[in-house]
Order: structure tokens, then C-alpha cells, then sequence
């Protein structure tokens, strides 16, 4: 028998072949894997990523996560969105469907292995060896109380299979799975189980998870077919004169392989996307001007000039403009070409980056208040800035938060924020950033117009202002006496109300006793006190006294969780002059509840381990592509813009 073209066969390869010849020999015989994804195939496969990491130990918390680590993993190039879809979309349809699959998630007797890849020779039940190899995926291997085997597959998907007729894609993974499992095991399943997670909610309130079962039992009869028509599949493969034809009506490969025969070769790169009519015409020219990606390559070429070539490259031409160079940055501006749609450069960070060598890149599209596209890469060189009498401004409280691209220091007044979030990971600049604000703070405001309250678990962070004469009390470094600092700050807002109101005002401005100094709370590594109970209610000591660190216990009574606390001051406390600044490098959801978030408005997210993170200080992700010390991105709610600066140097 003439060799086989493949080493073996697999349920896929078997259905793409079928499907469309074409496709399979430029996957499976030249082995191009150039595939683009869609939003559903996606969700599909962090859905696995997660129950993966679940059901080989991970908590359900972290295996969601391992999910969204996978999904903003994916370049957006290698996603086709189409015409509505977007990262967003996929992202919310991920977290809900996972959230389903966990609510109701089944329960087994005892895991026999997860996400095995199985390949093995088979044999057939009466005992004849197949002519090729197979191969599998199996989701889950199970055993039940009845000591049987099943097979489980998990499947995300929008509408359920009609459990009433018989599903052939269904029964040809079962088929491949069923021989797999009999080979490692030595025993054959009793079933396979597609679990299938709806991914919008059922509005009649039935389970999410409903399965589709195959009995192997009740399809001995259905196993010939099997036989026969991989054996059929095998002359193929083995048949010298055979023609690989394309589908053109092929939902998944039809376009490329039609293309790819039209052309009369066979290995040529896939386009990005192909949405509209009217990109289909760039295939050809995409993939036969060798002369662009050459240019790319030239080590001669200008960063302008690099950018504009790449861009080229995936037919997306622009008229380059100005080069600003940051502290930290370089911001290129360009201008898209009539019918390029700013998106569509957006989507080509990775591909940009790697043209410019950069670890990588941030792409503003539009740049606010222009037409233009800004690409942000790291500079070779960093700028350090240093705090400097320049920077201040004396009689307020305006902090330089730091330097943008174009050269300007952007200050923002504490009183007018109201309230401050600093979250980064280690080194990124965090705890310089709380130095340059309190310095600024001690050096612009005299203690007759200004407290300070500093809580430092860490006990290194905030040291240097042990001695400042603004603090109401010394540095706080315990998490127990942390949280009496919280109450004591919600009191002291309470008793400002109350004065306030005597003398008919409605704020400290209206206020004229005089007698109301300006408070800051600065609380680093807030993340120990929610960790320690912040969402929950509490039994602590009533102090008499001066504030949690002088007096005679009163009494115990049950205070509210330290994140209502916090909310009820950043709620209430900008009318009474004080004001919050929370710092942690542990942006996690359970420290940053969406109740913070909500009532803490302006940020600055300095570099974050991953997206996920980024995405919930700054609702969008971006501060994991940062580049470290002081590199941040500032969101500003007054103009909802977000900003990326420079921090400087105290």
C-alpha cells in the first residue's frame, strides 16, 4: 500500500477532510496552522482551559481565570469578530458561561484523567487492527458508581442538540474517543457525555448544562460504518492521483480554499480577515508582494519607517505624522488612509510590536480630539524626572501625578479627584508614586491647613514621614489598629457634618469657623485589611479617647465590614475636606470590589502581572503591556480619559 500522507487520523482531521479536501491537506498534510478563530471558538476554549485547571486541583476562582489569561493571550489578528464582535464581548460571554458551568457544575464518582491526548493503534471490536494510527482528545475520563467508564466532553455552545435525533459529528467523536479509551485502559466505556453549557441564559429557568448522551452499548451495529469509512479515508490519503479539492461553501474554509486554489498555490498565508467584499481583493496582493514584509525587515529602516511598511503589509496604508518622545515613550501619530477603519490597525499591536522589536506596544485609537492613531512604544532610554520646586504648587493640594509624552506635567488636585487608587505590581513605581504625593502634599500645605493619617502595614513605605508635623497620629503599621483608623476617620466625618450643620453650611467651602483642617488618608497595601475581613461585619473595641491610639476601652459593639467604611467616607467625606488615597500591588477582585471602584473614581494603574488585573483597576486592560518604574496609565474622571505618564521621582 502506498505511504499515507498522514501519521494518523483524528476526528477532526477525518471531518475536515470530508468537509473540505482542500483545507485538510494545507492543514494536516503541509501542517499551516494560520487559522483565525471566531468569538465562539474562543469562549469554547477557555471554557476548557478553566475546567481543565479545575478538575486537575485548582480553585474554581482561579481556574476562571486561567480562562481570561488564555482569551487575552489570543492576538486580537487572530480573531475574525466579524461585523458586531468584539474582545468585550467575548470576554462577558466567557464569564457568564463559566459562571454556569460552576453553578451547576456535575459530579463525578472518581476522575480517571483530564484533557488526555491519546495515540494509539486500534482495533475493532472483533479484534482487526485499523491501518493508521488515531488520535484524541478527551475532555474527562470518569468512572460511575456502577464501575463503568464514561467518556466526558464539555461543549459551550448556544443552542442545545436535539437530544431526539442523532447527531453524526457527535457520533464520529464518540467512535475515535471510544477506541482511544479502550486502548489506554484496556476496557471499553460504557457511554459518552457531551455536556452542553448554554451561553445565554435560559429564560424558562431550566439548567444550563444539559447532556447529550451515546450509549456504545446501543450502537454496535453503527460501529461497521465507523470501520468503513475510515479505511475509505485511508485510500485517500494513500492514493497518489487523488485531487484535494476545494469547498467554496465550506462555513469555516471556504473563502481561503477557494482562494488558495484560484492562485495555484498551495501554502499561502491566510488574510487576517476577510469580513467585507471589499477586502477580499487584497488575498492575492497580500500574499505576493514580498517586497513589503523585506522592508519590514531591514534593520536600516526608521521606527516611522517600519510602522508605515507593516502597516502596508496587512493592507492598511496611513500617512505618518509627528514622533513625540516621552520620559518613558515614544508616540508615534499616524492618519488611516481613506476605507482603513481605526480598528483595524488596533488589532495589529503584536504584529507592530514585533516589526519594532519592542517587548511591546500601546495603541490609542483615535487619539482624543484628533483623527489621528497613537502607537506607543518603550523607549531605549528612560528619562528620570525628579521632584522638583517646579512642580509644586504652593497653597493647594495638586499633586504632579507625572510627565505625558509631549513633555507636560499633569497635576491633579486631591480635592477635586475626590478620592485616589494606586494599584501596580512590585516595582512598578507604586510606592514611589505615594512619596512624590505626600511630599507634595507636606511641602505645599503647612499643618495649619492640613492633616495627614498614614497607614503602612509594610512598615518600610512611609517611614520618611514619620516625623512630618502634618500627622493627626503616628504612623499607623498595624492591620488591627488600621481598621480603628478606618471608624475614627468615619467618625471624625460624622462630627464635621455635624458642625457644618450648625453653622448652616453645606460644605467646608461655605464653612467660615476656620477651624477645619484639610484631612488625606493614605492607606498603603489596603489589600491586608480586606483580606483581613473587609467585606464582612465586625466586633471591635470602642476606644474614649483621642482617636484609636490614646484613651480607656468603652465598650465592644459590632461595626459594619471596612469596605462599607470606606464607602461611606469616599460617598461622603469630599464635603468635609478628606479624602482617601488606597495603594495596593494586589488589584485582585475580592481587594478592589466593584463598591470601591464605583465610589473611587479617578486611578492610576501602574504595571499589572496580566490583563485581568489591569482590567479591574481601569476597567480596560493595557497596564500589563506597561514597561515598570513609574511607566502608568491615569484615569482622570473629569475627562474620562486615560492618560499615559511618567511618574517622578521623590
Amino acid at each position: 500500500m502506498q505511504e499515507s500522507l498522514v501519521d494518523y487520523l483524528s476526528y477532526s482531521s477525518m471531518s475536515q477532510l470530508m468537509r473540505n479536501p482542500l483545507a485538510f491537506k494545507k492543514k494536516y498534510v503541509l501542517k499551516i496552522y494560520d487559522d483565525i478563530m471566531s468569538p465562539s471558538s474562543v469562549v469554547g476554549q477557555a471554557g476548557h482551559k478553566a475546567l481543565q485547571h479545575y478538575y486537575n486541583g485548582a480553585e474554581i476562582a482561579e481556574a476562571v481565570e486561567k480562562g481570561l489569561e488564555y482569551i487575552n493571550n489570543i492576538s486580537d489578528t487572530g480573531i475574525d469578530y466579524g461585523k458586531t464582535g468584539s474582545r468585550e464581548n467575548i470576554l462577558k460571554t466567557y464569564t457568564q458561561a463559566i459562571n454556569f458551568y460552576f453553578e451547576e457544575l456535575p459530579q463525578y464518582h472518581e476522575i480517571l484523567g483530564v484533557e488526555q491526548e491519546v495515540v494509539s493503534e486500534i482495533e475493532t471490536i472483533d479484534g482487526q487492527k485499523l491501518p493508521l494510527p488515531a488520535k484524541g482528545f478527551m475532555d474527562l475520563v470518569t468512572r460511575n458508581k456502577l464501575g463503568e467508564i464514561e467518556i466526558v466532553d464539555h461543549k459551550f455552545v448556544r443552542g442545545y442538540t436535539d437530544g431526539s435525533i442523532d447527531d453524526f459529528g457527535k457520533f464520529l467523536q464518540g467512535m475515535f474517543n471510544y477506541h482511544l479509551v479502550k486502548a489506554k485502559y484496556g476496557e471499553a466505556p460504557k457511554r459518552i457525555i457531551f455536556n452542553e453549557c448554554k451561553v445565554s441564559k435560559n429564560k424558562d429557568n431550566t439548567p444550563q448544562i444539559q447532556p447529550y448522551s451515546i450509549e456504545f452499548d446501543g450502537i454496535y451495529g453503527d460501529f461497521a460504518t465507523f470501520y468503513k469509512m475510515f479505511n475509505d479515508v485511508v485510500k485517500v490519503l494513500t492514493d497518489p492521483n487523488y485531487i484535494f479539492l476545494p469547498n467554496p461553501s465550506d462555513i469555516f474554509d471556504g473563502q481561503n480554499s477557494f482562494e488558495i486554489y484560484r492562485s495555484g498555490v498551495i501554502g499561502v498565508e491566510r488574510p487576517t480577515a476577510v469580513k467585507h467584499k471589499t477586502e477580499q481583493k487584497t488575498f492575492v496582493e497580500k500574499n505576493f508582494v514580498p517586497s513589503v514584509p523585506d522592508k519590514v525587515g531591514n534593520e536600516q529602516l526608521t521606527n516611522e519607517e517600519k510602522i508605515y511598511w507593516k502597516l502596508q503589509e496587512f493592507a492598511a496604508p496611513v500617512e505618518m505624522q509627528e514622533t513625540f518622545v516621552g520620559p518613558s515613550v515614544t508616540k508615534y501619530t499616524l492618519k488611516p488612509s481613506k476605507g482603513v477603519s481605526m480598528a483595524k490597525i488596533a488589532k495589529l499591536d503584536k504584529d507592530l510590536a514585533l516589526a519594532l522589536e519592542a517587548k511591546s506596544i500601546r495603541i490609542e485609537a483615535p487619539i482624543r480630539g484628533t483623527s489621528l492613531v497613537g502607537i506607543e512604544v518603550p523607549s531605549a532610554v528612560r528619562k528620570k524626572i525628579d521632584l522638583a520646586e517646579q512642580h509644586l504648587k504652593k497653597g493647594t493640594l495638586d499633586i504632579p501625578i507625572g510627565v505625558d509624552v509631549y513633555g507636560k506635567t499633569i497635576h491633579k488636585a486631591i480635592d477635586d479627584m475626590p478620592h485616589l487608587l494606586i494599584a501596580g505590581a512590585t516595582g512598578s513605581g507604586k510606592s514611589v508614586m505615594l512619596n512624590v504625593l505626600l511630599t507634595a502634599l507636606t511641602k505645599q500645605m503647612s499643618p495649619n491647613g492640613l492633616e495627614l493619617i498614614l497607614v503602612d502595614p509594610k512598615r518600610v513605605e512611609l517611614s520618611t514621614f514619620s516625623k512630618a508635623p502634618h500627622l493627626a497620629m503616628p504612623v499607623v503599621y498595624e492591620i488591627d489598629e488600621a481598621t480603628e483608623v478606618i471608624d475614627y476617620v468615619v467618625e471624625k466625618m460624622e462630627e464635621r457634618y455635624a458642625k457644618l450643620a450648625a453653622a448652616g453650611a453645606r460644605s467646608l467651602s461655605e464653612y467660615k469657623g476656620g477651624d477645619i483642617k484639610k484631612l488625606v488618608v493614605v492607606i498603603d497595601e489596603f489589600a491586608d485589611l480586606m483580606l483581613n475581613g473587609g467585606t464582612d461585619k465586625r466586633v471591635t473595641k470602642v476606644i474614649d479617647g483621642y482617636g484609636p491610639r490614646g484613651g480607656e476601652l468603652s465598650h465592644i459593639e459590632e461595626k459594619p465590614s471596612i469596605e462599607t467604611q470606606i464607602v461611606r467616607i469616599a460617598q461622603k467625606a469630599r464635603a468635609v475636606g478628606i479624602h482617601l488615597v488606597l495603594a495596593t500591588q494586589r488589584p485582585s477582585a475580592d481587594v478592589v470590589t466593584g463598591l470601591l471602584k464605583a465610589n473611587i473614581p479617578t486611578k492610576i494603574a501602574f504595571m499589572t502581572t496580566n490583563a485581568v488585573n489591569s482590567k479591574i483597576i481601569l476597567d480596560v486592560a493595557g497596564a500589563e503591556e506597561l514597561t515598570g518604574k513609574g511607566d502608568m496609565l491615569f484615569l482622570d474622571p473629569d475627562d474620562r480619559e486615560l492618560k499615559r505618564l511618567q511618574g517622578l521621582y521623590a
